[in-house]
């Protein structure tokens, strides 16, 4: 299967479990993918996947005007690569984490970034909530949230399912004690 040269580019920055298989899965469609990570080069990706050696947020370049972003770096830097990403023309940026980290990501990138930018270009928590929590679920999720978008969706339903399930993970969270903290 040949790359899609026209459309959307997949960039993914990480090599971890989640960052392959959203490599794979996104190879797979047929879109052009870049790996950017100073371990891309001895990771396993698919035959035909850009490699790129390098921290995106230490030495960054413009993107092609398609790119769709996937912040998948176990939070190595989250805030740095979201805003050199956003500030250096990617259409998009989807960031694995949770909803508590993800509001954590958006203040400390929020000095580096214009607020309305980040908050209309960044997707965090990344992905469509479809019920799985494996990292190829995960990554479905991710890359059905790209198609989606790519083919026209809109930001209205993605905003309220997360928001009712960040209140359910609250809501959980306020009912469990810390396993460290003494009754």
């Amino acid at each position: 299967m040949s790359a899609v040269t026209d459309g959307p580019h997949i960039m993914v920055l990480g090599t971890g479990e989640i960052a392959r298989c959203i490599v794979a899965q996104a190879h797979a469609a047929g879109y052009a993918v870049t790996v950017c990570d100073p371990r891309a080069a001895d990771a396993r990706f698919p035959d035909g996947v850009t490699r790129v050696t390098k921290v995106f947020a230490d030495t960054p370049w413009d993107l092609a005007p398609k790119t769709h972003a996937i912040v998948a770096r176990a939070h190595d830097g989250d805030p740095e690569s979201v805003a050199s990403l956003l500030n250096h023309g990617a259409e998009r940026v989807y960031l694995i984490a949770s909803a508590r980290r993800a509001e954590r990501v958006i203040v400390e990138a929020g000095a580096q970034l214009a607020k309305s930018a980040l908050l209309q270009r960044l997707s965090a928590p990344a992905g469509i909530e479809l019920g799985g929590n494996g990292s190829g679920e995960i990554a479905l999720s991710i890359l059905a949230e790209i198609q989606w978008r790519i083919h026209g969706g809109t930001r209205a339903p993605l905003t309220d399912l997360r928001r009712e399930r960040a209140g359910q993970v609250q809501a959980q969270a306020d009912q469990q004690s810390c396993p460290g903290k003494r009754p």
